[in-house]
């Protein structure tokens, strides 16, 4: 095709996860091996494809998935919880002694997640570029996320005592032990936050951070739109993967970047 104002050519693949793919009759096996849960080496196997192939497709059928991201909304009793997980370089290569030797004696640094669920299963679980959940996170995490008569019930943790915003017009605190007035409680948001650990580290050992909002969302898409049958899962995953026309911009940043702590 062409665009009739710049004259610029583009086809029907152009900045979605498939873009420049040369063994496009694969891709559907593929999808296919992930809604099965293998491994990559498994996918690769499977699939007649290397496993850095493998790897680097999954990644951009992740990255096509983070457009979901703004489509999730919570209704009811919003249970918020602050999630820490350990910084991750996995993966990184020729790292010299010295670097090893520091990372020894380093105290592990953490990175936040805000992990948020209702009563009605809408999850979400956002990374933060941060040690912590601060105020202002949450503040702008649940802006035009909820509705009017929503109750925000967050644990104790400083950031959800101290926020305050004009769309929050309910708010408790409570304990993941305790329930307050009988139906304000954290115990759903914790039993997902539960899941996507032993997800993570049981499932994968662990993933770099520099890819973890790619595996927050494969997490959300699993929870809200799969039904573990492979068959059907297969059309959905593709289905919902194709619809992102920025799915390879996004792609493409990821992969440029490399692993540094910005302001964590």
């Amino acid at each position: 095709y062409m665009c009739k104002n710049c004259s610029r050519q583009f086809r029907v693949t152009t900045g979605t996860f498939m873009y420049g793919i040369h063994h496009r009759d694969k891709m559907l096996e593929y999808i296919k091996c992930m809604s099965a849960g293998m491994t990559l080496r498994e996918c690769a196997r499977n699939v007649g494809i290397c496993l850095q192939t493998s790897f680097f497709w999954r990644h951009r059928i992740l990255c096509a998935l983070q457009s979901f991201e703004d489509k999730v909304n919570f209704f009811g009793v919003v249970e918020l919880e602050e999630l820490l997980m350990n910084y991750s370089e996995k993966g990184k290569k020729k790292r010299d002694k010295k670097e090893l030797k520091k990372l020894k004696k380093k105290k592990q640094t953490k990175v936040a997640v805000l992990a948020a669920t209702d009563r009605s299963g809408n999850i979400l679980f956002k990374k933060l570029e941060d040690k912590r959940v601060q105020a202002e996170h949450v503040s702008e995490f649940l802006k035009s996320r909820i509705s009017k008569d929503s109750v925000v019930c967050g644990s104790d943790k400083k950031a959800f005592k101290t926020v305050n915003a004009e769309h929050i017009k309910h708010k408790e605190i409570t304990s993941k032990k305790k329930m307050k007035g009988g139906i304000y409680s954290v115990s759903t948001v914790h039993k997902k936050i539960i899941a996507f650990v032993s997800w993570i580290y049981y499932k994968f050992r662990g993933v770099a951070t520099k890819y973890l909002t790619n595996y927050i969302m494969w997490f959300v898409v699993r929870g809200k739109y799969l039904a573990d049958k492979i068959i059907e899962d297969t059309g959905r995953l593709l289905n919902l993967a194709a619809s992102d026309r920025r799915a390879w911009g996004r792609y493409s940043d990821l992969m440029s970047k490399t692993y540094l702590i910005y302001n964590i």
